[in-house]
């Protein structure tokens, strides 16, 4: 399929509309709207984190080019242990630490009796995933960070403005569609044009580039264009761009309403807006299952450059943007760096990874600056995947 924006209008238009949700809006021979005058703006936000130097990348890459050999470490067991001991509400978890030698412990728990699961669902860190593919495609020039939406969807809010950087960053200023009450509050599956429809009803939060704002908006348009470039669903796409070609054989990007087999399902609490949405509704922002196996695999591949060039990988990290309304941290182009000291002043470890979560499933995966370790742990039911990950590694830290 070609990059043509008829082609994804099109597509787009063909789709049926859910029962109180707004239709999707870029029908066929709408007229692409006039761009604003103020048009981009510069970034006005809170002060960028330093960057990350090559000599960092440097180690990184080292620790995750070892080969990876399975142990056993009674150490992490207890870690594991005592981690659910203070997270009553968990109902299963699943963590792997990847140590800089290459030897790599994983396990799964679950609180009832019955099978463990394979995978779990890692809802926001599958922006990594998404983001890695449009690097694939920028570094074969099929794509550049400076496209700007209006190429896929010029009715979207500031289309002639918003790059494709701005997506992967979050500088777009769109409107979230998870933010909306009467989405979060509509039970089952949306679609991708559903969702953007939302989006699109609401006015941005700001001109394009000018601040910071986490929008899963952003990453459902980046899948549609994954889609158009590769002519092929999204699921499919990084199907065969990543799992496929890294043989991540527990990794499932899930295609609309689909079944994953051996999966721990979402465990909230108690019912409330978003509980009883469909899992694959997020899409390219959210919708993928793994092993945290798999997951510390994927993400050393990502810091030994085998799923882009180094290029690309330092370009990720280049405009690191503070992490405004969301927690501590910084945000990069699909990905994320943690420094543990503004959760903790005596900590000195910075994490370089991505977390995720929904109503009843948490996540992070994260490469650890001080231990060159990588980490990964999934939960459903209420607890901290950060600190059952920070706990872990303190066993290298001893």
């Amino acid at each position: 399929m070609s990059l043509s924006r008829r082609a994804l209008i099109a597509s787009a238009a063909a789709a049926a509309p859910a029962p109180a949700l707004a239709a999707w809006p870029f029908g066929l021979g709408r007229r692409k709207p006039e761009p604003p005058k103020d048009g981009r703006a510069d970034y006005a936000g809170g002060p960028l984190r330093q960057q990350i130097g090559d000599w960092q990348f440097e180690i990184a890459k080292t620790s995750a080019s070892t080969r990876l050999q399975p142990v056993i470490r009674d150490n992490y067991e207890a870690r594991l242990t005592e981690a659910v001991g203070k997270m009553p509400g968990v109902k299963a978890i699943t963590a792997a630490v990847a140590e800089p030698d290459g030897s790599v412990w994983t396990q799964a728990w679950r609180a009832d009796e019955g099978p463990l699961p394979t995978r779990f669902y890692w809802a926001s860190v599958a922006k990594a995933y998404t983001a890695t593919a449009v690097m694939q495609m920028v570094a074969a020039g099929q794509l550049s960070l400076t496209d700007t939406l209006d190429r896929w969807a010029p009715a979207m809010p500031n289309a002639a403005w918003i790059t494709l950087e701005d997506l992967l960053a979050h500088t777009s200023g769109l409107y979230s569609f998870q933010a909306d009450e009467t989405l979060r509050a509509t039970p089952g599956y949306k679609s991708p044009e559903q969702l953007l429809a939302v989006a699109a009803a609401h006015p941005p939060l700001f001109q394009p580039g000018a601040a910071w704002s986490y929008s899963n908006t952003n990453y459902v348009l980046l899948g549609q264009i994954i889609a158009a470039v590769d002519g092929k669903p999204w699921h499919e796409a990084l199907a065969e761009r990543i799992a496929a070609r890294r043989e991540l054989e527990d990794t499932v990007f899930i295609a609309p309403q689909a079944k994953v087999e051996g999966l721990a399902p979402p465990a909230p609490a108690e019912a409330a807006p978003g509980t009883a949405d469909d899992i694959s509704t997020p899409y390219a922002a959210g919708a993928m299952a793994a092993s945290s196996l798999d997951m510390v695999r994927f993400w050393r591949d990502l810091l030994a450059d085998r799923l882009h060039g180094p290029e690309a990988t330092r370009r990720r990290f280049y405009r690191l943007y503070p992490m405004t309304g969301v927690g501590p941290g910084h945000y990069g182009l699909g990905a994320m760096v943690s420094d543990l000291s503004a959760a903790d002043p005596a900590a000195t470890d910075v994490w370089l990874g991505h977390s995720g979560g929904l109503p009843g499933a948490k996540a992070v995966v994260a490469y650890s600056m001080q231990t060159r370790a990588f980490v990964a742990v999934a939960l459903t039911g209420e607890g901290s995947p950060e600190a059952t990950a920070n706990l872990l590694l303190a066993e290298l830290r001893r």
